[in-house]
């Protein structure tokens, strides 16, 4: 759904207050209306929300009147480490710590399972069901558990991310004390280290390819805070003297320094 409501770049010195859409809600229809009073409602209790989040919990008469709704309730920023979540009026996610757990990871990839070519006859056995990829008790659209996934949207917010492994990572006490345009108030190693393994693991869980924590391990030793070396960067981050990552530990690791390297301030 596109956002047709106050946008602002990162570096923007201020932030829209709403204070100019007084008259635009009196205009909207009473269906309108009271889907905008329910976004109201869960800014109050979250003020940076994704839209994922805002249509799990809303009743709508019309999917057109969240689209006419959102308008009225918050801005977006359109970069940065809150892009894509709408924001509540007034709120300046970048002057607070504290807000670094509303943060969104977008990914760019494709959700649909990936079939090895010949296993499955179409013909036959039919429409293939991917259990780890359908919405219910224990896969909520918006939640993150490391196990399942709903592919109904690119991005998560860091506060419903709820995998332990990756919940280790965000428990980092190493943080920036100014917001970055980048990684918000993380770091470049802890951001690097979030989206590289939590990549991974929906592409292990899309195709249904078993993941173990345990591969991933060695790799949160990459540094919170990661100054790029002046030469390739060698250093066998995880592992004891003369033990070697496997082909896909190798694999993340260098995906990992190179995400690290990009954010580097």
């Amino acid at each position: 759904m596109e956002f047709t409501g106050a946008t602002v770049n990162m570096d923007a010195a201020k932030i829209p207050d709403g204070s100019r859409l007084i008259d635009k809600y009196s205009t909207l229809n009473e269906s309108t209306r009271e889907t905008a009073r329910q976004i109201h409602d869960i800014l109050e209790r979250r003020p940076i929300v994704t839209i994922r989040v805002i249509k799990s919990q809303l009743q709508l008469r019309r999917e057109s009147d969240l689209g006419e709704a959102l308008p009225v309730c918050g801005y977006m920023f359109t970069n940065g480490p809150w892009k894509k979540a709408l924001i509540k009026f007034g709120v300046d996610p970048r002057l607070r710590p504290d807000f670094r757990f509303y943060q969104t990871i977008s990914f760019r990839m494709e959700f649909d399972p990936v079939v090895e070519p010949g296993k499955h006859d179409w013909a036959t056995k039919g429409i293939l069901a991917f259990p780890q990829l359908l919405q219910g008790g224990d896969n909520i659209s918006y939640v993150f558990n490391g196990k399942k996934f709903v592919a109904d949207g690119d991005t998560w917010q860091v506060c419903d991310i709820t995998d332990t492994l990756l919940q280790r990572i965000l428990s980092t006490e190493q943080l920036r004390t100014r917001v970055s345009p980048q990684d918000g108030f993380f770091c470049n190693g802890t951001m690097a280290k979030l989206v590289i393994i939590m990549q991974d693991k929906i592409v292990c869980i899309r195709d249904g390819i078993g993941c173990d924590d345990d591969e991933y391990k060695c790799l949160l030793a990459f540094p919170d805070e990661y100054e790029p070396l002046r030469q390739r960067d060698h250093i066998s981050y995880g592992l004891d003297f003369g033990q070697r990552y496997t082909r896909k530990q190798a694999f993340l690791r260098g995906r990992l320094v190179n995400r690290a390297r990009r954010s580097y301030e």
